[in-house]
Parts: C-alpha cells; sequence; structure tokens
C-alpha cells in the first residue's frame, strides 16, 4: 500500500543548494502484514523490559509532521528535543473570520478561540492530501562555496515545501474505491494532476524578517492562543494562498495564513523559539522524571506521540462488516513513533521506557539531519522517555490520508449516513479510560523526553564538536523501564 503522492520532479532551481530529507521506500509498506497482528493477551511470561515474551520491540517508522494536519514526512532518525522531534508541527495554518460582504457576522472554518484560529483535518479533510518535503542544506561540494553562502534557504537551515492539486485545473481525485490494492495502481501520465507548490524558510534570518515584513502573529489552537512568525508575506507563501484557500475551499472572504513556532536563525531578537513554544498545561509528567516542565510547539499539548501496529491491527480487527474503513491505515493516527513487536495495547502499561540503539544503528551519523551527520560517528545516547496519558482520540482518525475524505459505514435501513469510522468503533471497544468521557476512544501514547538523556546528549556532543540533541532511528529498541497504570487527567495540571 503506497500513499497517494504527486511524481517525482526536478530540483527547482531555489532548491539547488539544498537535499530533501526522507526514506526512497517507506518502513510502512508492509504494515498491514499479519506478522505485526500481536493479540493483546501474547505478553505472556514477560520481563517489565519486554514485549512478547522473550524480546524488546523496536521501532519501525518514524513520521514528522511539518505542518500540522497536513500529510507526514517519514524518516530514517529524528532529532529529539524538548519540545518533541525536532520539524514536528513547527508550521499550522490557520483561518481569519471575516464578515461576508455586506453581512455583520462572520462564519469561520478554522478552530480554537481566537480571531485567528487553526484549521485542520477535522473540517478540512483535505489537508491530508497536501504533500510535505523537508530540505536541509547539502553537505557536499556540489555548489560552490559563494553559491551556498549568499543562498537564504541555506542560512534559514532549510526549508519546508508544500504540493497540492491546482484547485483550478479539470478535476481530479485518488481512487474512490476502498480497496487497498487500486490504490497502488499507476496512473495515466494524461490524468496526472497539475500541482501547486510553496516554499517556506525553516527558521528565517532577521533580514528577511525586515525585507519581507514578517511580524509575529497570535492565533488560536483549540482552547489555548498559540504565538507564531506569520511567514504569509514570503514571496512562495504569498502567491500560493489563494490557491490553497480554494483547494481546501474555504471562503474567499476570509484570510489564510501560515505560522511558524521556529524563531530565527539567529535567536537573538523578540522572534525566538523559546517565546513561542506552550507549556503542557494538563496530564503533566513528574518532574522528579522529566526534569523541568514540557514545553511543545503546535502539537495539541504534548510534545511526543507513541504508537503500536500490533494495536492498529487489533482495532481494524473490530470493525464491522460495511464499515468504509479497512483495513486501518495507521497514518490516520499520525503518531511520530510507531512501535513492532509488541503485543497490541501493551504500550497503555508504560510508564516510562528508552530507544537503545542496537548494532549498525549505534551511532548518529546519519542522512536526516537527526545527529550531526557530518565527521567520525558517535556512539549514541539512549533517549529515555515518560509516558503520560493515554492519546485521547477526535474525529480525525475518520480521515482516510490517502484521499482526504471522511470514512463513515454503510448508512443503516432507513439511514441516509453511516456511522463515521474507525470513532464508532474506537468508542464502543477503546473507551477505556474514565479520565476524559468525551473521547472518542483511546489509541497511541502522549509522551515527553526526560531531561537527563537530553542533557547526557548535549554534554557528549560538546565534548566531540557535534550538534546536540538526542537521535532516534528506525531499528532502536523499546526497552520499558517501569509500567504502571494511566488515567487520563489524573496528574496535575500544575507543577
Amino acid at each position: 500500500h503506497r500513499r497517494h503522492q504527486p511524481p517525482a520532479a526536478p530540483t527547482e532551481a531555489h532548491l539547488r543548494n539544498l537535499r530533501r530529507v526522507g526514506v526512497r521506500r517507506s518502513n510502512m509498506a508492509d504494515q498491514y502484514d499479519a506478522a505485526f497482528a500481536i493479540p493483546e493477551d501474547a505478553a505472556g511470561d514477560r520481563s517489565p523490559a519486554e514485549g512478547r515474551a522473550g524480546c524488546r520491540p523496536r521501532v519501525k517508522a518514524l513520521f514528522l509532521h511539518p505542518v500540522k494536519s497536513c500529510a507526514p514526512v517519514e524518516v530514517r532518525s529524528a532529532a529529539l528535543l524538548k519540545r518533541g522531534f525536532e520539524h514536528d508541527r513547527c508550521f499550522a495554518l490557520a483561518v481569519q473570520k471575516r464578515p461576508k460582504p455586506g453581512k455583520g457576522h462572520a462564519d469561520g472554518e478554522g478552530e480554537g478561540g481566537a480571531e485567528w484560529r487553526f484549521v485542520s483535518q477535522r473540517t478540512k479533510p483535505m489537508m491530508a492530501r497536501i504533500a510535505t518535503e523537508l530540505w536541509f542544506p547539502r553537505r557536499d561540494d556540489a555548489a560552490g562555496e559563494d553559491d551556498r553562502d549568499g543562498d537564504d534557504l541555506v542560512r534559514a537551515g532549510g526549508c519546508v515545501v508544500l504540493r497540492f492539486q491546482e484547485p483550478d485545473a479539470p478535476d481530479y481525485d485518488a481512487p474512490a474505491s476502498d480497496d487497498v490494492s487500486s490504490r497502488t495502481t499507476t496512473k495515466p501520465s494524461s490524468l496526472v494532476p497539475a500541482m501547486v507548490s510553496l516554499t517556506v524558510p525553516l527558521r528565517p534570518t532577521a533580514e528577511m524578517l525586515r525585507a519581507h515584513g514578517i511580524k509575529r502573529k497570535p492565533f488560536g489552537i483549540h482552547d489555548r492562543t498559540a504565538k507564531g512568525l506569520d511567514m504569509s508575506p514570503f514571496p512562495s507563501v504569498a502567491s500560493a494562498l489563494p490557491k490553497l484557500k480554494r483547494f481546501l475551499k474555504l471562503p474567499e472572504h476570509h484570510g489564510l495564513a501560515l505560522l511558524s513556532c521556529n524563531g530565527t536563525a539567529s535567536d537573538s531578537d523578540s522572534n525566538d523559539e523559546d517565546a513561542m513554544l506552550s507549556r503542557t498545561s494538563g496530564n503533566l509528567a513528574p518532574l522528579r522524571h522529566i526534569g523541568t516542565p514540557s514545553v511543545h510547539g503546535y502539537t495539541d499539548d504534548q510534545p511526543l506521540n507513541v504508537n503500536s501496529l500490533a494495536s492498529v491491527h487489533a482495532v481494524s480487527a473490530l470493525l464491522p462488516p460495511g464499515s468504509g474503513a479497512g483495513p486501518l491505515n495507521a497514518l490516520r493516527f499520525r503518531a511520530n513513533v510507531w512501535v513492532a513487536g509488541s503485543p497490541a495495547f501493551d504500550e497503555e502499561t508504560w510508564k516510562r521506557f528508552r530507544f537503545v540503539p542496537t548494532g549498525d544503528n549505534d551511532n548518529d551519523n546519519d542522512d536526516d539531519g537527526g545527529g550531526g551527520g557530518e565527521g567520525r560517528p558517535r556512539r549514541r545516547v539512549c533517549a529515555t522517555i515518560s509516558a503520560v496519558c493515554r492519546t485521547s482520540r477526535c474525529t480525525m482518525p475518520n480521515v482516510d490520508p490517502d484521499r482526504g475524505v471522511m470514512c463513515a459505514g454503510d448508512p443503516p435501513p432507513g439511514r441516509r449516513k453511516g456511522r463515521p469510522q474507525p470513532s464508532a468503533t474506537l468508542v464502543e471497544h477503546r473507551s477505556v479510560d474514565d479520565g476524559n468521557r468525551g473521547a472518542l476512544g483511546f489509541l497511541g501514547m502522549h509522551c515527553v523526553p526526560e531531561d537527563r538523556s537530553l542533557a547526557e546528549a548535549a554534554a557528549t556532543a560538546g565534548e566531540r564538536g557535534g550538534r546536540a540533541g538526542l537521535v532516534v532511528r528506525v531499528g532502536d529498541e523499546v526497552e520499558v523501564l517501569e509500567r504502571g497504570t494511566h488515567l487520563f487527567g489524573s496528574t496535575a495540571n500544575e507543577y
């Protein structure tokens, strides 16, 4: 099963000094294999550190979501910071409610409580079809030093490229069938849709901010006010936003903006990253473990999300006939870390765990920007994690990430619509936590990196002249350090 993506194109001239980050073949290509469907009762006689009897689970795949609610970028390794994975949910799209011309009220499409409010797949499922690319400065000598030194995107540490279907072209969509095999069919070139792209720098320089009039703007994410640099005046973004508005079928009289919490390339002014991060406000991990209060960018409330392929298989097996959603694509649940080798829902017993490098994985020299890359390989520090609560699900898992549509089962007799899936199944079978009765079931774990391993990684990097930060790689083992029970909302809301 492959995600529907636009065909590869020659590198655009403005990206000539950059390299695209990602995997050539998805580590989730075999996610539907029955070997990953380890039943819940398969834990057997295991030690606290193990998943199945006698073996540890491993990291199956890693995903970054640079733009909240848009398609993810799959990577082989990722840098883990206090705020979560670097480059995860560091951009967000926001909508401004404006009254229709001649009207005294507004009928916005955003979500939240501020004038500018984030927008997501909950209301705009086609956001799943906005392909995301992550580009970093090249490490080779293909380009001259003078060319690189004068490249704004190199000075910004790279860029994010978004690509979406040209909204004014003849209608084209992914196959409407729920049959997985139908989505792997190669389309005739005459049916390949025209695409629109925009490029936004990861960390604009102070000169770029002044040149384009980029300023900080508040906007609403759920019940909190977030902050971000409004990158909308950046030329590539400004030219594409009107088409993106039409692609998302937003009212023409509404505003649309692209916000960033990355800060500037120098972080020497008031637009530094720390000022635009949010402190976690609920389900707080104990400070005796995490060290200092948890912070995050544009995630909903926690910096890291971990999930299990076995758990997705277990939920898929519960879907009723005619659900319109099965077998479930795990990417519906938008986790950062996908684990394989543990029984279904075993992750819900983890209180603390760590990612342990193994074999050829035991260094931080990588191609995904996760650990410094250049120079002599360094032995990686184990990333130690506190699991703080189950993930309470909303309607977003109902979005098929390949087609950008909400899924529902066959309507019962006398009804026009079927029940939304997998939400209906999650509510029926996975309402396993009394701490949030409004949740549409629970699946996955919210997690927080612990300061001690972050500090150890920073010290190790400093000693060897490298880049600070932990690194998690595909293939790392998961060692469970502590098990226990979780109840959503049972921890303090103040440290």
